[in-house]
């Protein structure tokens, strides 16, 4: 399985959730002792899949992302991302490092 297809099922299950407000399939990415970290923005880091998932349901971002310039180096792959309400406009960086097909380790920056 190419980690880029990865990435954007990841990215759909995202935006599906941001839609529903259903995060169960979302945290289902995540490994059991998965970390995801904010880079210039005052929250996190969340541990462990419940704690990821407690955590975009406590503050679930209010816009889909959409993702351009996906990059791989090695178990990591890289990503610029933006917001759908912005579109074509760079927000961030996600940096997703993998774990088999789950994601160990989830860095999000903000610009």
């Amino acid at each position: 399985m190419s980690r880029m297809s990865s990435l954007d099922r990841y990215i759909e299950a995202h935006n599906a959730a941001v839609r529903s407000g259903d995060w169960a399939a979302f945290s289902a990415w995540f490994a059991e002792d998965a970390e995801v970290r904010f880079e210039g923005a005052p929250v996190g880091p969340f541990r462990g899949r419940d704690g990821v998932r407690a955590a975009y349901e406590a503050r679930p971002p209010d816009d889909e992302v959409e993702i351009r310039n996906v990059r791989r180096d090695g178990d990591r792959t890289v990503a610029d991302y933006g917001w759908v309400a912005d579109s074509g406009a760079r927000a961030g960086e996600l940096r997703v490092t993998w774990d088999g097909d789950l994601i160990r380790e989830l860095v999000i920056t903000f610009e």
